[in-house]
């Protein structure tokens, strides 16, 4: 049997499936992986930027290399749009296949594909986090990347000052950052990401190495529960040994494929 047969057979017979992704996902729309070549880590150094201690002690010593980081950071997040992968995962819950999406991913692009359940276990950049009192309020996309380009692009003019105008104030006044988790950080919805894991009977995984944890005990966790899964990527995992069917290729490339055996049955 054909696999793109096999794995829509396994989606339609499910009565509660998860969508589970990584970066490579992300990586179709334009974003950068941390870890692979030309990833974020080759031009910047995680103990410079990776934490808050480490970004204030960058900012300090070295304020340009933050206001590049920044300003690399907005010029692709600004240029991405979600991709066929996002598309079709938000397909399959529009039919009642999916009941949620886990993703490690921060670009809040799944929710623009039109998801609707999503468990940002890694945070959101666009969601702001008050440094006061907690609050946590959405950002709009564009407001955000015309506050970072006023305070980011005029290099000569730049100061470290110029970052607490980027993101805005809470509304008790206090300062607030990214809604993002740094290294060392815990991460975020990860109870409901357990239960959906434990409560899925099929997981689909795309674009992920499965090597960042806790997030990555997701597939594991299903397939402990009795799930079948199907995963897209096009290299290796860490899943292998677990998987029902393994669908070699990239996620944009194969759900498209994958959304007319579901749609044409």
């Amino acid at each position: 049997m054909d696999i793109y047969e096999k794995a829509a057979g396994i989606l339609l017979k499910a009565k509660k499936a998860v969508a589970f992704t990584g970066a490579g996902v992300s990586a179709e729309s334009g974003i950068p992986t941390f870890r692979d070549p030309g990833g974020i880590w080759e031009k910047f150094e995680p103990e410079e930027i990776g934490t808050v201690p480490a970004l204030l002690r960058t900012a300090k010593n070295n304020p340009d290399l933050i206001r590049r980081f920044l300003l690399d950071t907005v010029k692709v997040f600004e240029k991405s749009k979600a991709n066929p992968a996002h598309l079709g995962v938000a397909k399959l819950e529009a039919l009642g296949i999916v009941a949620s999406v886990i993703t490690q991913n921060i670009d809040g692009l799944h929710i623009d594909a039109g998801s609707q359940t999503v468990f940002e276990v890694h945070g959101s950049l666009f969601r702001a986090r008050c440094l006061s009192c907690g609050q946590r309020f959405p950002l709009d996309r564009a407001a955000l990347f015309k506050r970072a380009h006023e305070a980011l692009d005029d290099e000569a003019g730049f100061r470290i000052e110029n970052m607490t105008r980027i993101l805005p104030s809470c509304t008790c006044g206090g300062l607030t950052r990214p809604d993002v988790v740094m290294f060392g950080e815990s991460v975020q919805q990860l109870e409901e990401a357990f239960q959906a894991t434990t409560a899925c009977d099929v997981m689909l995984i795309l674009g992920t190495s499965g090597v960042v944890y806790p997030a990555a005990a997701c597939p594991e966790q299903a397939y402990r529960a009795g799930a079948k899964l199907i995963e897209i990527n096009p290299r290796e995992s860490c899943f292998g040994p677990i998987v029902d069917v393994f669908i070699k290729t990239s996620a944009a490339t194969a759900m498209p494929l994958l959304m007319q055996l579901v749609e044409s049955r």
